[in-house]
């Protein structure tokens, strides 16, 4: 009966070091993912801002 509690207490605090390791790893590409969608976003809005600044340029 030991056996088993300890087996099931060492599976328990693997599995929660396991996940802590890769919830981490997953933070930090969710992290990455953000930055280079933001990054994304701004350029495109740049890109579109400039369009239209030369739309109505050529409409004056």
């Amino acid at each position: 009966m030991q056996t088993i509690l300890i087996s099931i207490l060492t599976a328990a605090i693997t599995t929660k070091i396991i996940a802590t390791y890769y919830f981490k790893k997953i933070d930090r590409y969710v992290e990455k993912m953000c930055e280079m969608t933001l990054k994304s976003n701004e350029k495109t809005v740049a890109i579109i801002l400039h369009k239209l600044q030369e739309n109505f340029e050529l409409e004056d």
